[in-house]
């Protein structure tokens, strides 16, 4: 099934055609899943959807073009290719779907779901608010010429081709300053038109080859020896082909993107004589500084967007939506913090663990890890659970008044440690997972109460009716890409004073503070949030939920920098930097054991309770 995807090109007058061709050519590369959408208002700034099926009716032919959309169709993913694009208009896009951005250079970068840079990027002055790195930067995405050339000997070829549009009227500019230098005679020049380019035909050009727009331009350029434009997708075409690039561009921004490449350039808006003199004269020196600008083969950026599988909460998986700004990003995962909670959150656009913790999860796969298979861990996960079942029983003998015979639901039960040793301590426990055989071993093998199924399927979550005592998640929690429907079913659950406890991998921990990049690169792409102690409570509180403890575990001496690779528990280091983690809490997991109170005053999940309240009543 291929995605619904929808490319929004740049149409504004004076960003040239580059944004608008390349999105013209990768949607007919993505196939029938693909769609233009050009705003067609009257403007004078932007260049109407008519005009533009007028100037590419043979490259729009057999592809969808619209000028509405539907506001309640979503989009598996959205293309943006508008060179620079607000805080605001990013994040409109993403409530449609998650949005790439192609070469985005705004202030909006921050909030797409998804960054590719397939041109290198500008110095920083130019970028707003930083130059944040990409998901991926590839120059060989770009839609290479199939037809190359040898090097040549002389520049007597020559194409002048300022793009689609030439707002400044470079191309004319700089024939005319070739020409009366004498630099090269007119039988020697070809000019090229763009298809958005507006006016009569240019004087003082006589002998001058003068073209309108060509049909897949980076084909023919083959035939020259040296190409003059500007700084953009023609520059690589031609370097790729094989010829010489010299380029003349229409602003400073430009100019910057220039010489970050490595182009050889002349200047902005009007040419430098002298430097242009200087690489005509040294064919051999501009001819190496242009192959050495050019991708060594080429790769399909249409292909790579095909496989990405965008998955998780578009927005916080808490507040649904609002600011936010990414911490990292790599080829399959960004992560975001939301600038309303403080959750630091994945959005995964490569495949994850597509069966979860099915029956070779808790066999081979955690021999593989641990050493031994989860059974015969079973003396090592009974002894945590009933460490965390004693904390579990203090805070309930104060919020309860007492701290046996409670009714436990634990969420993720697999094969039973923990509500096994919480029937052994006089508790009245039950068993809920989404992997089949572990909650039949849990049934029939200790015979405790045990469903399976998603705990945020509302059918599963109340199998065992409730409310309950105690629920618990043991490293469960992170696992869920809409975290507010977990939380309110999980308040659903827990009965005023009852207890919700959870383990989760800390955001805070050693092994985050130190190298975050790799911390969340390692993560497992099936943990859609990243919690963090210092957070818990904000989080918490709008399900009724007081924060009673937090215990920071999972301490490890060892992967402080200061160890140096000398992990013993003998070394002196050693034992200083684990106590140096327990007094800071710089343990890499942590556990939460929280207290439920009465709902507090929430806008948002109130509105939404009457809502549901009022749809019960109609049906």
């Amino acid at each position: 099934m291929s995605l619904r995807i929808l490319l929004l090109p740049s149409v504004a007058k004076g960003n040239g055609s580059g944004h608008l061709v390349r999105c013209l050519a990768l949607a007919r590369s993505l196939g029938p899943g693909a769609t233009i959408y050009v705003e067609d208002s009257p403007s004078s700034a932007s260049w109407s959807a008519a005009e533009l099926s007028l100037s590419y009716s043979r490259e729009l032919a057999g592809l969808s073009l619209v000028t509405e959309l539907n506001p309640g169709q979503g989009w598996d993913l959205i293309i943006l290719d508008r060179r620079r694009s607000s805080l605001e208009e990013v994040q409109a896009w993403e409530r449609l779907g998650p949005v790439l951005a192609l070469d985005e250079g705004g202030p909006g970068r921050s909030m797409a779901s998804y960054l590719i840079d397939v041109l290198p990027r500008p110095p920083h002055r130019f970028l707003a608010p930083r130059a944040e790195a990409p998901n991926l930067s590839r120059l060989a995405f770009l839609d290479l010429p199939l037809n190359r050339r040898p090097a040549p000997e002389a520049f007597r070829r020559v194409l002048v081709s300022f793009g689609g549009e030439d707002p400044a009227g470079l191309a004319v500019l700089l024939a005319r300053s070739l020409l009366a230098w004498g630099l090269f005679k007119p039988e020697n020049l070809t000019i090229v038109s763009g298809a958005l380019r507006r006016g009569g035909p240019p004087l003082g050009l006589e002998g001058v080859t003068l073209l309108g727009p060509v049909q897949d331009l980076k084909e023919h350029l083959v035939r020259y020896d040296l190409v003059f434009t500007q700084f953009g997708l023609t520059a690589y075409e031609a370097a790729y082909a094989g010829c010489g690039v010299i380029l003349l561009n229409p602003s400073a921004y430009h100019r910057a993107l220039s010489l970050a490449a490595g182009f050889p350039e002349i200047g902005v808006q009007r040419p430098r004589a002298a430097a242009l003199k200087r690489l005509l004269k040294d064919v051999a020196g501009t001819l190496e500084a242009t192959r050495a600008l050019a991708p060594a083969e080429a790769s399909s950026l249409s292909a790579h967007i095909k496989n990405l599988s965008p998955t998780g909460s578009r927005g916080c998986p808490r507040c649904r939506r609002g600011p936010r700004s990414s911490v990292y990003r790599d080829e399959g995962k960004t992560y975001f913090r939301c600038h309303t909670c403080g959750l630091v959150y994945l959005e995964r656009f490569s495949s994850g663990r597509e069966a979860p913790y099915r029956e070779a999860y808790f066999f081979d796969e955690y021999k593989a890890q641990y050493g031994k298979t989860y059974l015969e861990d079973w003396p090592a996960l009974t002894a945590f659970a009933n460490t965390r079942l004693g904390l579990i029983e203090d805070v309930a003998s104060r919020s309860l008044g007492r701290k046996e015979g409670l009714s436990l639901l634990d969420i993720g039960c697999a094969y039973g440690p923990f509500v096994a040793a919480a029937r052994s301590r006089g508790q009245e426990p039950y068993g809920l997972d989404i992997a089949e055989d572990a909650a039949r071993y849990v049934r029939d093998s200790l015979g405790i109460p045990a469903a399976s199924g998603d705990f945020l399927d509302p059918a599963v979550a109340a199998a065992f009716g409730g409310p309950f005592d105690v629920v618990s998640m043991w490293y469960v929690i992170e696992h869920f890409d809409d975290l507010d429907r977990a939380l309110r079913n999980v308040a659903a659950l827990v009965r005023p004073g009852g207890v919700f406890a959870f383990a989760t991998p800390s955001g805070e921990g050693i092994s985050a503070r130190t190298n975050r990049p790799g911390f969340l690169s390692r993560s497992p792409a099936d943990h859609f949030s990243i919690w963090e102690p210092s957070k818990v409570r904000g989080i918490l509180k709008p399900y009724g939920f007081r924060v009673e403890r937090i215990r920071i575990t999972g301490h490890h001496p060892e992967r402080f920098p200061l160890l140096g690779g000398r992990a013993s528990a003998r070394n002196p280091v050693y034992r200083l930097l684990g106590l140096l983690s327990r007094l800071l809490g710089l343990g890499d997991t942590f556990e939460v054991y929280a207290v439920k109170e009465p709902m507090p005053a929430d806008p948002v999940l109130d509105k939404e309770s009457r809502e549901g309240k009022h749809r019960a009543r109609q049906a």
